[in-house]
């Protein structure tokens, strides 16, 4: 099973957006992790409307790290449901309840990044809502479990200009990384004056999918608006069942090659 990591620069590209709805339509079992190093409870407060959390979330496995206990088996605990009545079992770990908790998280990433990979034995996915780039980086322990990392960004020019102060220290942190972890591009909105085409000439950065500009279909997913009708059979949805489709395709296939590898490595 996989982790995916999904960032972007300033000005709202629309991470949260995207990680959201590839979560409600990702075709297994899958949990969203709200990783945003800079706190907004934009999934609690939208899609969510508000609902109690009940305490759950990161603060929790930060309290489990400083006790000394093994936030592995206690992950599944601190999510909450995402859907109800499905087959399939979609999940969200709420993020951070408080600015100054981010600080104290430096020291678990590692372990959080471990938990999830461990997911994979239950045949669980994770998505991972990293947020906003930022100065820094993401954490580095991110990005050596991910199987892939998704850079979210706008075609117009001003997330274009953040994005190219922003992807290239991205670019650089994966290319650090001990091991190759492919990245690509998610554009939100194409077209919006810029074309796919041209955003990837100009980043050298594939582009892995495409999310049509649908502002009130969006509006539920982030402001918790009541789904206006056809909304399942949207456009944005549409886009967002296919990038998951595509993802998964990907990621397997890119399994089965390293598996191809170990065996004929294998003495």
């Amino acid at each position: 099973m996989s982790v995916i990591v999904l960032t972007g620069g300033p000005g709202a590209p629309g991470v949260t957006t995207t990680s959201l709805g590839l979560t409600l339509c990702w075709p297994g079992d899958v949990m969203l992790s709200d990783c945003d190093r800079d706190p907004a409870q934009a999934v609690p407060a939208g899609y969510l409307r508000g609902l109690d959390l009940g305490g759950r979330g990161l603060a929790v496995l930060a309290r489990l790290y400083r006790e000394t206990r093994d936030i592995g088996p206690e992950l599944l605990q601190q999510t909450i449901p995402l859907t109800r009545d499905e087959v399939t079992n979609r999940r969200f770990l709420p993020g951070f309840a408080q600015p100054g908790a981010v600080r104290l998280f430096d020291h678990i990433w590692p372990e959080l990044a471990e938990a999830f990979a461990g997911l994979g034995v239950q045949g669980i996915d994770v998505i991972v809502d990293a947020g906003r780039l930022g100065h820094d980086g993401l954490p580095t322990a991110l990005l050596e479990v991910a199987d892939a990392i998704g850079f979210v960004l706008q075609s117009n020019l001003k997330s274009l200009a953040a994005s190219r102060l922003y992807l290239p220290l991205l670019v650089e942190q994966v290319h650090m990384l001990p091991a190759d972890r492919p990245l690509g591009l998610v554009i939100v909105g194409p077209g919006r004056p810029y074309s796919t085409h041209e955003i990837t000439a100009q980043f050298g950065v594939d582009c892995w999918a495409r999310i049509p500009w649908d502002p009130r279909p969006a509006g539920v997913l982030i402001h918790g608006l009541t789904p206006p009708r056809g909304f399942n059979n949207s456009p944005l949805l549409g886009s967002y069942r296919v990038a998951a489709l595509h993802l998964t395709q990907r990621l397997e296939h890119a399994g089965a090659l390293r598996r191809e590898l170990l065996q004929g490595g294998a003495p």
